[in-house]
C-alpha cells in the first residue's frame, strides 16, 4: 500500500513539473507570437481584400480547400 502510495505522490509531482515546464515554454513563447500579430493581421488583410473582388472565386476556392482536407483525412 505504501508503495502505491509513493508511485502516485512521484506520479503528481512529475505531472507538476511537466506543467510547469509547459507553463514556462508558453510565456517564451509569447513575444515570439506577438511578432506574427502585423503578419498575420496584413494577410488577414489580403484575404478580405480578394474575397470583396472576387466573391465567387473565393467560395469556389475554399469549397476546393474543404474537399482536399476532407479527403485527406
Amino acid at each position: 500500500m505504501t508503495d502505491e502510495i509513493a508511485a502516485a505522490a512521484t506520479d503528481r509531482s512529475r505531472i507538476r513539473q511537466a506543467s510547469e515546464a509547459i507553463r514556462d515554454m508558453t510565456n517564451d513563447l509569447k513575444p515570439a507570437a506577438r511578432s506574427f500579430e502585423p503578419m498575420l493581421q496584413q494577410l488577414a488583410d489580403g484575404l478580405y481584400k480578394m474575397t470583396r473582388q472576387a466573391p465567387l472565386q473565393s467560395l469556389a476556392i475554399a469549397f476546393l480547400l474543404g474537399i482536399l482536407i476532407a479527403r485527406r483525412r
